[in-house]
């Protein structure tokens, strides 16, 4: 499969969502109580973040990580969405913007880590006690616990020979890894999406399974979720 078509993919997702971020952040300054508008930026902030993270492009991620906090506050009715904080989703645009132009470019996020607008949204965060951060993590964490769910990648048999695979990585102090990965039932091209995964790990090491296997996943032949066993040198 050509790269080049995913990164098109990309590009044009991308600029889907900062039209929709410019949309919003219009409505938002005039009206900022509008809880639609809010949980748009939040959504708009949330894809972007999980699509260049898939990329691999860590600035842009970065930026929209930090976004996607302050309006988890303001959607959650903690914050208010100020003039201030419209000022700097302006900035976040324009930065998000650049980006996705270098990337349309050059194929590269580039160098500007925009660390001042992410402290800008940093600080709106300030003052708010971390017992509170504390206390929304351990609900996150006792949510997932609770689902009562085994992942799918418990449930994979592995061949004769990738068994070896597995003892022949273990013996020599590799790490093996197996997890499930899920594709949002909303998105679009989901084998693009699945093969964006594949390109993300074959710098970390090999994939010795892949449950639906790799030819199905490409040819959709899939649902909304695919298991893979991965041999790494890399730590956890």
């Amino acid at each position: 499969m050509d790269v080049s078509q995913y990164l098109e993919i990309f590009i044009e997702e991308s600029k889907e969502h900062l039209q929709s971020l410019n949309d919003q952040i219009l409505i938002l300054e005039n009206e900022p109580e509008n809880q639609d508008t809010i949980n748009e930026i939040f959504r708009a902030a949330h894809s972007l973040k999980g699509m260049a993270g898939t990329m691999g492009y860590k600035r842009m991620q970065n930026l929209t990580h930090n976004m996607e906090n302050v309006f988890s506050e303001v959607r959650s009715g903690k914050m208010k969405a100020t003039p201030e904080l419209v000022d700097i989703l302006f900035q976040c645009l324009d930065a998000l913007e650049a980006y996705v132009d270098s990337i349309q470019n050059t194929s590269d996020e580039g160098t500007n880590d925009n660390q001042n607008i992410v402290d800008q949204l940093n600080g709106f965060l300030n003052g708010k006690p971390v017992q509170k951060e504390e206390k929304k993590a351990d609900k996150e964490e006792d949510k997932a616990s609770s689902s009562g769910s085994e992942p799918a990648y418990k449930s994979v048999k592995l061949a004769d020979f990738e068994k070896h695979a597995v003892s022949e990585a273990i013996e020599k102090g590799m790490h093996v890894y197996a997890f499930t990965v899920f594709v949002d039932p909303n998105c679009l091209l989901k084998a693009a999406r699945a093969f964006l995964v594949f390109k993300a790990l074959e710098p970390l090491g090999e994939i010795i399974k892949s449950e639906p296997s790799a030819q199905d996943i490409e040819d959709e032949h899939f649902d909304l979720e695919f298991s893979l066993y991965i041999i790494s040198t890399e730590p956890y």
